[in-house]
């Protein structure tokens, strides 16, 4: 090989590689996706049969048509992404070939070396009708040598069919699945269209009922004002204790043990999807309102029990009118908050497990929804919990 090829090569090889770990990445993110898609869609039988559609059948929906553009864009990500691999390994295979026909006319010169030069290269003659001990000596090396050269050469020849061959089955795999996924692009464009129309639909429906919504707000509104109260004052509560009880050996390593697990902390529920997102954000239907979330809505399967996310003493249970209640779990310097929970299994002072169940979403069968707010805090200051838990 020139060394123009095997820079060609070198690079050509990098960015391949980084296309497949591109790739790969982008399939387990649309395996997430689609996994959320289905979790949702199997929330959404159970509300959409109800006369009235609920806010948080149209909150399900909203989430739907952001994972279903998002799964658009992954595909398309792909699609590009596998255009770009085939052409790369094209002109790999190009070069590949270009080397193969060198090796095979560099091996016919010494198959033709070695015919016309037979009745020399015959080992004992070629080397004992040699004048000195020296010239027999270079005489026995340069036919070794030329043996090696010629084997390696065979060699070369064979490992590079064999690489011609490997490539030409990844590009014909990696043009199939190019074929999959534009044929996958169009269902999901159509499916997003679909959705689009429902969307919009609930909308209108829910915007007649404007007088009933506001004061849904307005509930949720105190209800949230309530449990931040209980925060603040567990939150002082804990800080005076700080003062004179020392940090022992178990409250630091379950303190760095969360920190630790940022963005793997697992999910609170078996199933279930966020509803309603961390921060202030307009409401799906009341023009001009805000909404304040310290935390994530999960919208679950009715009766579904909540588990604790990490490790912890369970510090505060309250009853939150308009969000039943509330378990504050203390994990070293963090906290998390999960309410609009019915019968609760812990009890305050326990230590929890990660993944302990401490109750269950309170569930109302008329509209068919369960949903509870998970929040996060590193002592005063309130967290995304995206940014911790599993996506």
């Amino acid at each position: 090989m020139n060394k123009y090829f095997l820079t060609i090569l070198f690079i050509l090889l990098s960015s391949l590689s980084v296309l497949s770990q591109t790739i790969k990445e982008l399939e387990e993110r649309r395996a997430r996706t689609e996994k959320e898609l289905n979790e949702s869609t199997q929330l959404l039988h159970k509300t959409e049969k109800e006369r009235e559609q609920s806010s948080n059948h149209l909150n399900i929906l909203k989430r739907q048509l952001t994972l279903r553009r998002n799964l658009i864009s992954d595909i398309q990500k792909q699609i590009e992404l596998l255009e770009k691999e085939i052409s790369n390994k094209s002109v790999l295979i190009q070069g590949y070939e270009r080397d193969l026909k060198n090796l095979k006319a560099e091996y016919a010169k010494l198959i033709k070396f070695a015919q016309r030069n037979k009745s020399e290269m015959d080992i004992l003659v070629f080397i004992f009708s040699s004048a000195d001990f020296n010239q027999a000596y270079r005489r026995m090396r340069f036919y070794q040598q030329f043996l090696r050269f010629r084997e390696k050469q065979a060699k070369e020849i064979i490992n590079t069919q064999k690489t011609i061959k490997t490539e030409l089955q990844q590009v014909s795999k990696n043009r199939n699945q190019l074929a999959i996924n534009r044929e996958e692009k169009e269902t999901e464009i159509n499916n997003l269209d679909s959705q689009e129309k429902k969307y919009a639909q609930t909308l209108r429906q829910l915007q007649q009922r404007e007088q009933q919504l506001r004061k849904e707000v307005e509930k949720r509104k105190n209800a949230m004002a309530a449990l931040d109260k209980a925060i603040e004052e567990l939150i002082a509560e804990e800080a005076k204790k700080s003062k004179t009880q020392v940090r022992d050996a178990r409250y630091l390593r379950i303190s760095e043990g969360f920190a630790g697990n940022k963005g793997r902390l697992p999910w609170p529920t078996t199933t279930g999807v966020i509803v309603s997102e961390f921060g202030e954000h307009n409401h799906p239907v009341l023009k001009g309102v805000k909404i304040r979330n310290n935390g994530v809505d999960i919208s679950t399967k009715l009766n579904e029990k909540v588990n604790a996310i990490f490790e912890g003493q369970v510090k505060k249970i309250v009853s939150i009118p308009g969000q039943n209640l509330a378990v504050l779990i203390r994990h070293g310097d963090f906290f998390t908050v999960y309410s609009n929970l019915v019968k609760i299994q812990v009890k305050v002072g326990e230590f929890v497990k990660a993944q302990q169940p401490i109750g269950e979403v309170y569930s109302e069968e008329a509209p068919g929804s369960a949903v509870f707010n998970l929040q996060i805090w590193k002592e005063n200051v309130i967290l995304d919990p995206t940014q911790w838990i599993l996506p």
